[in-house]
């Protein structure tokens, strides 16, 4: 094969190799009876979170208020309404999707110190979808 070749198919190979690396870390967890997965860094990992959003019944959103800009690296904690914790966990993403059984829940989401708590029901076949938004700090550029 000629070295033009060479020149044209590594770099090709290489960014197949990348994306597929990207998409293959999105990995479902599971801690007790839950099953969970967290990301959306990159357009290719969101599309990925996207394809499979409709698999999990609770969906998590993180992001900075105002902005709408996506955050990551929140501490997430899902309890039952008994307070037994099912889910302790760090969101590698501003996306962090989660199948419970049917009952309600407490989510907890901390990052920098602040903590919002809501509250989740989970029954039947219809998703639920939380948004928790923390307010810019000063001299925040509200990047994640």
């Amino acid at each position: 094969m000629k070295p033009l070749n060479y020149a044209l198919i590594i770099p090709c190979l290489l960014f197949s190799l990348s994306a597929f690396a990207e998409e293959s870390s999105l990995k479902p967890e599971t801690q007790g009876d839950v099953t969970f997965v967290s990301g959306g860094i990159g357009e290719t990992e969101r599309e990925a979170l996207q394809s499979i959003k409709a698999d999990y019944n609770l969906n998590l959103l993180f992001a900075y208020k105002g902005s709408g800009q996506f955050m990551s690296d929140v501490n997430v904690r899902i309890a039952d309404s008994k307070g037994n914790v099912l889910v302790e966990t760090f969101a590698e993403g501003p996306y962090l999707f989660a199948n419970l059984k049917p009952g309600n829940y407490l989510i907890s989401a901390v990052k920098d110190g602040n903590e919002i708590r809501q509250k989740a029901k989970i029954g039947g076949s219809k998703t639920t979808s939380l948004s928790f938004y923390w307010p810019l700090q000063a001299g925040s550029s509200g990047n994640p």
